[in-house]
């Protein structure tokens, strides 16, 4: 009796699952605040953590979103593995400068799906904005599209934080360092091994092997946008006066000290809860609770490992190319 019980619960949370999803995701469209000047509303010291797909972006952002301070573009701490790429979820609020993937942004002919490719060296001149971008109509539309869901989730407006992971920020800081610059933004780049990262994204991502390109355009590609996406972050990161990088390794290796070390960083409470732990269960509604997200716990330290076991010779010489002088300066290397 437990055990149909038990998968009655579970069909109904599969169920219930992606209407409460689209729910989140969309609520912003129709609520009265997205009609309101909400200048009341403090934008203070928001969060932007910085890198590509596939990066360990999701881990992060799900810790520091178990946080009750803090507010993502979906919700609080009470829905903390749900979307929470502003530039996706508010794309079409948002000013063209600072949109996802396809929102506003010209088409390319070669490239139709940009998803994981929007820094190759085709693509890159689309999204890359830097602080010379700026203007008075961008500060405005994108301050209002944080303050939305501030007003909506935050428990505390005076205390409330906004996080985000939009991964073509990477290629932006520049310009949101200016626009947020009165509200004192912090910025976190995450590194992962480019080596395994690199050929991960060459052999699984759609928007690679749908290209049906051999093997060899596909990691350079993967190995372009890499690569540009950090030169990016590097070129800005002068004139951002809150920027941190870390190692996506160092996270999983060692998950307290380095989120400790975050937290101070950033200037939030350290609170064990935000920790892994193996009877959490992802908020109903959310990414993770939809699709049996993985990441989260247990924590898997190896995950690079099968991909750098698969490299051949010749990919790491085409890699290098690419991704060698960055990967060497943060001790990156394609044997681990």
């Amino acid at each position: 009796m437990r055990k149909f019980t038990t998968m009655l619960r579970m069909n109904a949370r599969r169920l219930l699952n992606l209407p409460l999803l689209y729910a989140h995701r969309n609520l912003w469209r129709i609520h009265p605040y997205r009609f309101t000047p909400l200048t009341q509303i403090p934008v203070n010291k928001p969060v932007f953590l910085l890198g590509v797909q596939g990066g360990g972006l999701t881990l992060l952002a799900r810790m520091l979103r178990r946080h009750p301070e803090m507010v993502s573009v979906t919700g609080n701490n009470s829905y903390w593995a749900g979307p929470d790429e502003m530039q996706n979820v508010m794309g079409d609020f948002l000013p063209a400068q600072l949109t996802g993937l396809h929102a506003k942004i010209p088409s390319h002919p070669q490239y139709p799906n940009r998803d994981w490719l929007y820094a190759i060296d085709d693509l890159l001149p689309l999204y890359r904005h830097t602080a010379t971008d700026a203007t008075p109509e961008i500060k405005k539309r994108f301050q209002q599209a944080i303050r939305i869901p501030l007003a909506m989730y935050a428990k505390n407006s005076t205390q409330a934080r906004f996080i985000d992971k939009s991964q073509t920020y990477t290629v932006r800081l520049g310009l949101i360092n200016v626009l947020l610059a009165e509200s004192n933004p912090y910025f976190i780049l995450v590194t992962r091994n480019p080596y395994a990262l690199c050929y991960r994204s060459a052999i699984r991502v759609k928007t690679l092997t749908s290209l049906n390109p051999p093997l060899e355009e596909r990691l350079n590609l993967a190995g372009q946008h890499w690569a540009n996406s950090m030169k990016a972050a590097l070129e800005d990161a002068p004139t951002v006066v809150n920027f941190k990088i870390i190692r996506f390794e160092d996270l999983l290796l060692s998950p307290e000290n380095t989120l400790q070390k975050i937290c101070q960083f950033i200037g939030l409470s350290w609170l064990p809860e935000m920790l892994p732990a193996p009877d959490d269960r992802f908020p109903l509604g959310s990414t993770g609770s939809s699709k049996g997200d993985h990441k989260w716990y247990p924590l898997r330290t190896d995950v690079n490992q099968r991909y750098l076991e698969a490299l051949e010779p010749w990919m790491v010489n085409t890699l290098d190319s690419c991704v060698g002088q960055l990967a060497a300066k943060w001790h990156y290397s394609p044997k681990e």
